[in-house]
């Protein structure tokens, strides 16, 4: 949820200036970029939806969180026209990570309400701090280049991807859970 909410945040708030300061592009190109990510993310969230019907949240993630880590490196080091796709390739990448967060943490009806209250704060943390945090990155190194911590983070993430698998046979549900924890 932390590497999802800030994929997502930071692009919300710094695409556009990325695309402007880093490249001289006039204003209205950067906000046609952040345009760009936004309607990929739409058709991710879109079509994602079908994908993990399909596959299951593991793989589908797997594929979404190298996508945003493809898509920042084409945004960060692409130049101004493989930005833009960079930037699909981002949106689409960010699409899914928070929805899918959200839905993993209350798979156990029992302890749903404990756990959403715990990853929605992560989330909406990391949602809200991470872009001036950015921010202040951008200061010293450029908004463009500060853009890779984003793309650190989505590798990061790979890693604890597994944590949101679907609950197969066997998993605890109401009233048969042994864990006293409710987050995990």
């Amino acid at each position: 949820m932390l590497a999802a909410a800030f994929t997502e945040g930071t692009a919300n708030d710094w695409v556009a200036v990325a695309f402007s300061e880093g490249y001289d592009l006039p204003r209205w190109a950067g906000v046609l970029g952040f345009a760009v990510f936004l309607t990929f993310m739409t058709l991710g969230r879109i079509v994602g939806a079908r994908l993990l019907d399909q596959h299951g949240r593991v793989p589908v993630l797997r594929l979404l969180f190298v996508s945003a880590v493809v898509g920042c490196a084409l945004v960060v080091f692409g130049g101004p026209v493989l930005a833009f796709l960079g930037a699909a390739i981002w949106g689409v990448g960010a699409s899914l990570g928070f929805p899918v967060g959200m839905s993993a943490a209350a798979d156990d009806p029992r302890w749903a309400a404990a756990r959403l209250s715990v990853v929605s704060t992560i989330g909406y943390a990391a949602f809200l701090a991470g872009p001036p945090l950015l921010g202040f990155l951008g200061d010293h190194v450029g908004v463009l280049h500060s853009l890779l911590v984003v793309g650190a983070m989505a590798v990061i993430a790979l890693l604890a991807i597994p944590a949101v698998r679907e609950p197969g046979p066997g998993t605890a549900t109401l009233g048969t859970s042994t864990s006293a924890d409710p987050i995990g």
